[in-house]
């Protein structure tokens, strides 16, 4: 592959965990000069995650950005200023029952994530303890920010954001049978955290993901998207990797990730965002 001309870009989409951070989530200093001197040149960094508002804010703060943050895997765009929402993948109602009705089906306690102020919670689960231990372990570990309503799933409420959680083989068997049931209608991830034993099935709308929401700034903005860099490890980042003009993986990503890549760049642990900066891009 050729190598792009420098001055090609102007918005840098950058995952967070796996990409942005180090293996023990760490910000390295070389990464945060790379992201000032290319914020300083004119492109905008943005941050693509599929962490939920109130935990990618920090990230961004550390940066000093002040620009929209890509959350939920891309079903929500954040202005962290005034925490409103630039833009929101909400199922519609009928599909929400559905999906709701397939969860309850295959007795898979759901997460459902919330768009609300910081100063409320961040997600909604039916109950606490269900004896599953991977997904009580996330609520858990989040139980300052999470709302235990075991009547929660009305279709009345919006909803951008679902998922299961369990080991990775029984996500996958089910995200086969989100598939089988809705193909076409909605868009799933399987992943998992660095910060969470389990693995997460995610659902989000079908034309929800990190790309689209990258591209709804892409023309508030006026940016094409072959002035787009983007940077990432996971599955939710291939859309943005092969959407935009620069699409770059890191090393450690899974291997249709760096298939799909234009650029393979170094780890995490090794400043690979910072090499794609100082290599390709202006700063």
């Amino acid at each position: 592959m050729l190598a792009p001309p420098r001055s090609r870009f102007r918005l840098l989409a950058l995952d967070v965990d796996g990409t942005l951070l180090d293996s023990q989530g760490v910000l390295r200093p070389r990464t945060i000069d790379a992201i000032t001197r290319a914020a300083k040149h004119g492109i905008r960094p943005v941050l693509c995650t599929g962490r939920r508002y109130r935990r990618a804010r920090p990230i961004a703060e550390l940066l000093g950005l002040d620009a929209p943050i890509v959350c939920n895997s891309g079903a929500l765009v954040k202005e962290p200023a005034l925490h409103g929402t630039l833009w929101r993948a909400d199922f519609d109602a009928d599909l929400l029952a559905a999906i709701f009705r397939l969860f309850r089906e295959h007795e898979e306690p759901v997460v459902g994530f919330a768009d609300r102020h910081p100063t409320e919670h961040d997600f909604v689960v039916g109950q606490s303890v269900t004896g599953r231990p991977l997904f009580d372990e996330y609520v858990e570990l989040n139980r300052p920010h999470a709302r235990i309503d075991p009547a929660w799933d009305d279709r009345s409420v919006p909803h951008f954001h679902l998922c299961a959680i369990g080991d990775r083989p029984r996500m996958l068997a089910f995200e086969a049978i989100i598939h089988q049931r809705f193909s076409g209608r909605v868009t799933t991830f399987v992943q998992r955290s660095p910060n969470y034993s389990g693995t997460m099935c995610e659902v989000l709308r079908h034309d929800a993901s990190k790309w689209s929401a990258v591209m709804h700034l892409a023309d508030l903005w006026g940016i094409h998207a072959s002035e787009i860099c983007a940077i990432g490890d996971d599955m939710n980042d291939l859309p943005m990797i092969t959407g935009a003009g620069f699409g770059v993986a890191m090393a450690h990503a899974n291997e249709s990730v760096r298939r799909a890549a234009d650029h393979v760049t170094l780890g995490n642990d090794q400043d690979g965002v910072a090499e794609v900066i100082e290599r390709y891009l202006r700063a």
